[in-house]
């Protein structure tokens, strides 16, 4: 499902449906000294979706994702969860949308890397064995079981990203929001970051929310994507529709996906409307040698 949003970014779809896991309704939010957040923001999650926020420094994208769960109120509007307000549920919104910070030292403070990834099983009420199981469960699930007994402070960072996301992954949400999940990655850690969240959404059903300025990234593995600037959404769509969209990707300052930009200009140079909208390298020599 794609939100409908007019050219202030304010939500026009208004029907609550059982897919809808969070709606963000008209939400301002100004910090104590003054700087204005976000500002008349809708936004809605939909069950099994990535969703990619894409915008400068600056923009709202971190203020938006700390509001989903509950790190931040709205100072006007209102945020919902599971079709409940999250003024009314906000000591157990964490229980149901969980967030990954983007500096995964924020986040690991235990002993051992299991230690850590227990700490939220337990606090949701379980018993230190199924805790234990718990934790042991999400560590297999982001491929890093062979780290459960070292020390979060000697991991690569990496591997401190991937036990973060455990962290929230054994608490079983239903929503996880990532804030710059591939920041200062390698290459092999950052394709490694793009295959778990698609796992994720695919074989563990969960909705993906993803703060980020890696568009490349988003252009593989979004369903939707959301530009946000100024504190408000400018552009809500396909991967397709935005990424193609001239316009609204240089008003939000933003540069398009390496394949879109190869492909707008082979379609400038040879006069051919840019009608395949490829995303990835096949989808471009498609496009092209046909």
């Amino acid at each position: 499902m794609l939100e409908q949003v007019d050219e202030h970014g304010r939500c026009l779809r208004t029907d609550a449906t059982d897919d809808c896991l969070i709606h963000v309704d008209c939400a301002s939010h100004r910090y104590p000294d003054g700087t204005m957040g976000i500002h008349d923001l809708s936004f809605s999650v939909y069950r099994r979706e990535i969703v990619a926020l894409c915008g400068a420094n600056g923009s709202g994208k971190s203020t938006l994702l700390e509001h989903l769960n509950g790190l931040l109120l709205p100072s006007s509007g209102d945020v919902y969860v599971l079709g409940k307000p999250c003024r009314e549920i906000r000591k157990n919104v964490w229980r149901y949308v969980g967030l990954v910070f983007q500096r995964p030292e924020d986040q690991l403070f235990a002993p051992t890397v299991l230690d850590d990834v227990m700490f939220g099983p337990v606090n949701l009420g379980m018993s230190r064995s199924e805790a234990r199981a718990a934790a042991l469960d999400a560590l297999e699930q982001v491929g890093v079981a062979q780290l459960a007994d070292r020390m979060p402070d000697y991991l690569s960072g990496g591997e401190k990203r991937l036990v973060a996301i455990a962290g929230v992954l054994a608490m079983k949400p239903a929503v996880i929001c990532m804030d710059e999940p591939t920041s200062d990655l390698d290459d092999f850690h950052r394709r490694r970051i793009e295959a778990l969240i698609l796992r994720l959404r695919d074989v563990r059903g969960i909705s993906i929310v993803i703060a980020t300025h890696d568009i490349d990234m988003a252009s593989r593995i979004a369903d939707r994507v959301s530009i946000v600037k100024e504190g408000g959404i400018i552009a809500s769509g396909s991967p397709q529709g935005i990424f193609y969209d001239r316009r609204a990707m240089a008003d939000a300052g933003l540069m398009p996906p390496k394949v879109v930009e190869i492909y707008l200009d082979y379609c400038d140079r040879t006069g051919k409307v840019p009608e395949k909208r490829p995303l990835n390298t096949a989808e471009l020599l498609d496009a092209i040698l046909r």
